[in-house]
C-alpha cells in the first residue's frame, strides 16, 4: 500500500499557489493507495477549499483531509465549531475527501485516524519566562500594550520579563477562530475524539495511521533563537495528544503538519513525521507498507 501525505498548502495565500499546483501534479501522477491532507489547505473562503482539494481530483487512490486552525477562521462572529462540524464535513464529501475529524477510514486492513488537534499550551517555552495569561490571550506583551483590548494584561508588570516586551507578535487565532469553548477545552474534545475513534479501529485493524494538524510530541516543536517564533511554539500542539498516541500499539505511523518544519521522532513503536511544508515550498511524504 502507497499512502502520501502533505500538509499546509495554503492556497488563498499567493504564494502557495503555484507551489501546490505543481505538488499536486506531482502527487497525481505518482499516484498511490491512500492521500492524506493535514489541514492549512485553505482559510476563510470555503470556494478555495473547493479549487485545492480539485487539484486532486485525478488521485487514483482514497482520498482524506483533516482540518487546519487556518480552516477554523472566520470573519463577522461565525462559528468556528459550527464551521469545523459541518461546513468543512459538506466540503470534502462534495469534493469526494473523507473527512477523518468525523469518523476513521479502513482500507485494506490499515485504518486511518485523525483530526485537527489543538493546543493547550504545554508546549510553550520556558525559556523566554512570558506569563500564561499571554498565550491564553494568544498575544506577546509588547503587542498587548498597543491594543486597547489586551492592555488590562500588561498592568500588573513584575512577572513580565524585560526581553519580553520586544515581542510585539500575535497568534492571528485570537482574531478568526471563534469557539464556544477554551483552547483547553477544545484540545480535550479533540484528543477525545482521537481516543474513541483509535478504540474504534484498534481490534479490527492490523495497523493504524493517525494524521493530526497540531504536533503530538515536544520532540517535534521546532525551536528558535527568534523570540516572536519563540512564542509562537506555544500554539503548535498538546502533549495530551501524544499521551492518547501512546495508549494505541497499532499506531505505527503519525503525521501532522502546522509547523512548517520538517522534523521526525520515534516513540516507542511509533515513527511520527511533520510534514513541514511552508509557504513557498510544498513537501510531502510517502510511505509504502
Amino acid at each position: 500500500m502507497r499512502i502520501i501525505v502533505t500538509s499546509d498548502l495554503h492556497y488563498d495565500v499567493a504564494r502557495s499557489r503555484e507551489p501546490t499546483e505543481r505538488a499536486a501534479r506531482e502527487i497525481c501522477e505518482l499516484g498511490g493507495d491512500a492521500l492524506m491532507l493535514l489541514g492549512d489547505s485553505a482559510s476563510i473562503n470555503l470556494a478555495i477549499l473547493d479549487q485545492v482539494l480539485r487539484l486532486f481530483e485525478s488521485f487514483p487512490g482514497a482520498k482524506m483531509a483533516i482540518a487546519g486552525n487556518h480552516e477554523l477562521w472566520t470573519v463577522g462572529g461565525q462559528d468556528s465549531l459550527y464551521r469545523y462540524e459541518m461546513e468543512l464535513a459538506e466540503a470534502c464529501r462534495r469534493n469526494g475527501f473523507h473527512y477523518l475529524d468525523a469518523d476513521p477510514m479502513r482500507l485494506n486492513g490499515v485504518a486511518f485516524v485523525g483530526n485537527v488537534g489543538w493546543y493547550d499550551f504545554s508546549f510553550r517555552p520556558s525559556a523566554i519566562k512570558i506569563p500564561l495569561r499571554f498565550y491564553q490571550n494568544k498575544i506577546a506583551p509588547g503587542a498587548a500594550a498597543h491594543f486597547p483590548k489586551h492592555r488590562h494584561l500588561v498592568e500588573h508588570k513584575e512577572d513580565i520579563p524585560p526581553a519580553a516586551w520586544d515581542i510585539t507578535c500575535r497568534w492571528m487565532d485570537g482574531e478568526r477562530v471563534r469557539l464556544p469553548v477554551s483552547d483547553v477545552e477544545f484540545t480535550h474534545i479533540a484528543a477525545a475524539r482521537l481516543r474513541r475513534h483509535l478504540e474504534d479501529v484498534t481490534e479490527s485493524a492490523e495497523r493504524i495511521i493517525v494524521g493530526l494538524h497540531h504536533l503530538p510530541f515536544a520532540e517535534l516543536v521546532p525551536h528558535t533563537i527568534v523570540p516572536a517564533l519563540e512564542f509562537a511554539t506555544g500554539f503548535l500542539g498538546s502533549e495530551l495528544l501524544g499521551e492518547t498516541l501512546l495508549d494505541f500499539p497499532k499506531v505505527s505511523h503519525v503525521f501532522c503538519g502546522h509547523s512548517h518544519r520538517a522534523q521526525t521522532c520515534r516513540k516507542g513503536g511509533m515513527i511520527c513525521t511533520a510534514v513541514g511544508s511552508t509557504y513557498r515550498e510544498k513537501r510531502y511524504e510517502v510511505l509504502d507498507l
